[in-house]
């Protein structure tokens, strides 16, 4: 995980409601994509005549039931309709079918009249419709867990955009090229490349795929719920609970500290936490997180150059400047607030985050990595830019509780205008469509090749009967066609050379192909030279076509010079001279918007 701890952050005074509902109510979670999972089935109830299809919104309909019909809710996906469709399971005919049916057609949990209440409770207390059934389904399982919704009063799309910001969210630039972005902060499409943020392993998360991290019906499920627990002290966290969350790491015993006691990791971790009331799993978790399970970053070795004795547990202002490295400006700090024992490291970096994150309501690991519940300083007072940063650590949390029928409780946000439901993404893959060359052989493309640009011109001689096209792709993973072998007729030829990326989206690029009748391949003047000039009619065929926007691009380029009766007709604004403005005018008489006058 990334840090980005700066006391000096800039403020964002931006004024929001914030209502966090006093209903408590118990909940479950479910994981999208980002992870397998076992999807908990449900029984559930038709609330209306209803097809079963083969596949979702228009798959073969294989059978009708009625109001009434009891189902069983094996899995559920987004239809290209933008509703979620359950995949069921029921008896019809004398023997078990299976196939889609649209969630508002379903209710679930069997119709009982203590499931309606409850659904009705979590309505109440402002889950919307979307996160409803899943809740139910977790409450089924675990009815001891107790949630708050927490109803930030922010809108989802603006809270989207705002922690797309280039830098605020990072992937590692090793995942697919689908969770990283494009835009020209992140990416240079000429090359393929992406910048590196916090360093050349981090770059910039794409704004589909925070979409998908920050939509918390994503992850309902008994494993990644754990990112919503709350961070403040609770009965149920025990040394023991510490120990497991610990469990395979260098942190899973005793340590000797700097002045030779030797003390337990777990134990330090219960005690620091009691003394500042909050979650000493989270402490644990985060710090598992932050130095992986073998505890090999120079940030915690203790002998590095010009900083031995010195611990930074939490990476506390561990990030790469234009001037030092993250290991040096993390142990730059820890010198400074004096951890020179692992036991000052862990209570000094533990009180930084109680005081400066749990204690100012960000007080769940998803609330830690998504601000959108400090007013003060909106989307721009987080902990960590991994952008999976709350998925990874809720999950270590969720895998370390061995016994999970305890009253943990959750807080869960909430925004205003939600999509109906919950954001998909797909690992796609590379989206780069752009050419890096693009030629004609023996010929040269008007303008000159730019993989930014996609229509080109040029002007064979009338000897030409073909031309051969070839390209290649900026990214290798990328399929081009349309190029080779053209045979040319006289006048204009369009041919198009499409790049389809590896994620499936497809940049044509297009040449118009003048081939001229004269027999010596060259402009040819009318022949009477007494005939009134025809503006825009540049090479006197007696047409306006692509061959005389050519003519008129070459000479403005200062490629080749038109004179004569050829100028005059190239003049089409008739002010005397040949410039852009007569371009444009020919242009709109060749497209058939305005003809010259």
């Amino acid at each position: 995980m990334k840090c980005t701890i700066d006391e000096k952050q800039r403020t964002r005074r931006i004024i929001t409601a914030i209502g966090i509902s006093m209903a408590v109510v118990c909940i479950s979670l479910y994981c999208g994509s980002v992870v397998s999972y076992a999807y908990t089935e449900q029984a559930a109830t038709v609330n209306q005549g209803a097809r079963v299809r083969k596949a979702p919104v228009d798959g073969e309909v294989v059978s009708t039931l009625g109001a009434g019909a009891a189902v069983t809710i094996t899995d559920e996906t987004q239809g290209s309709d933008g509703h979620i469709w359950y995949l069921i399971r029921f008896t019809s005919g004398g023997g078990e079918q299976s196939g889609y049916i649209r969630s508002d057609l379903v209710t679930p949990g069997g119709g009982s009249s203590a499931d309606q209440e409850y659904i009705a409770a979590l309505k109440a207390a402002g889950f919307p419709d979307s996160y409803c059934p899943k809740l139910l389904a977790l409450h089924q399982k675990y009815p001891d867990w107790q949630f708050v919704p927490v109803l930030t009063g922010l809108d989802w799309s603006t809270s989207v955009e705002k922690e797309s910001v280039a830098g605020r969210n990072l992937v590692q630039s090793s995942v697919n090229d689908a969770r990283k972005a494009t835009d020209s902060a992140a990416y240079d499409w000429a090359t393929n490349k992406w910048y590196g943020y916090d360093g050349a392993g981090w770059v910039c998360a794409s704004q589909a795929y925070i979409a998908y991290c920050m939509d918390p019906r994503n992850f309902l499920d008994e494993t990644y719920i754990f990112q919503f627990e709350t961070l403040e002290s609770a009965p149920y966290q025990t040394v023991q609970g510490v120990s497991g969350i610990l469990a395979g790491t260098f942190m899973a015993g005793n340590y000797t500290d700097t002045d030779g006691a030797v003390k337990n990791y777990a134990q330090t971790f219960t005690e620091v936490a009691a003394g500042l009331a909050v979650s000493p799993y989270h402490l644990a978790a985060r710090c598992r997180q932050e130095q992986g399970a073998k505890g090999t970053s120079p940030l915690i070795s203790g002998k590095y150059k010009d900083y031995a004795g010195y611990y930074n547990f939490f990476n506390v202002r561990a990030f790469t400047t234009g001037t030092a490295s993250a290991a040096v400006n993390g142990l730059a700090y820890a010198k400074e607030q004096g951890w020179n024992s692992i036991y000052k490291s862990i209570a000094g970096g533990a009180k930084i985050v109680a005081d400066s994150y749990v204690k100012k309501g960000q007080n769940t690991i998803y609330f830690e990595k998504f601000n959108v519940v400090y007013a003060k300083s909106l989307y721009s007072h987080q902990y960590m830019t991994n952008v999976m940063a709350a998925i990874s650590e809720g999950s270590t949390l969720g895998k370390a509780y061995t016994d999970k029928k305890q009253a943990f409780q959750f807080r869960i946000p909430v925004y205003a205008n939600m999509p109906e439901s919950a954001v998909g993404f797909s690992d796609s893959g590379n989206p780069n469509n752009w050419l890096s060359s693009l030629t004609v052989e023996g010929a040269a493309l008007t303008p000159g090749f730019s993989a930014a640009t996609t229509e080109y011109s040029l002007i064979v001689g009338a000897d030409i009967s073909s031309v051969n096209v070839t390209a290649s792709p900026v990214a290798s993973v990328a399929t081009v066609s349309g190029t080779g072998n053209y045979p040319l007729g006289y006048g204009d030829n369009t041919i198009q050379v499409n790049c389809v990326s590896q994620s499936g989206e497809t940049r044509t690029y297009t040449i118009h192909v003048a081939r001229q009748q004269g027999a010596d391949g060259e402009a040819q003047p009318p022949e009477n030279q007494n005939e009134p000039v025809i503006y825009g009619d540049i090479n006197g065929d007696g047409k306006v076509s692509n061959l005389d926007l050519v003519l008129l691009q070459k000479h403005i380029l200062g490629i080749s010079v038109l004179e004569g009766r050829q100028a005059e007709a190239a003049d089409t604004s008739r002010d005397g001279r040949i410039s852009n403005k007569d371009m444009v005018i020919l242009q709109k008489q060749i497209l058939g918007i305005a003809p010259v006058q």
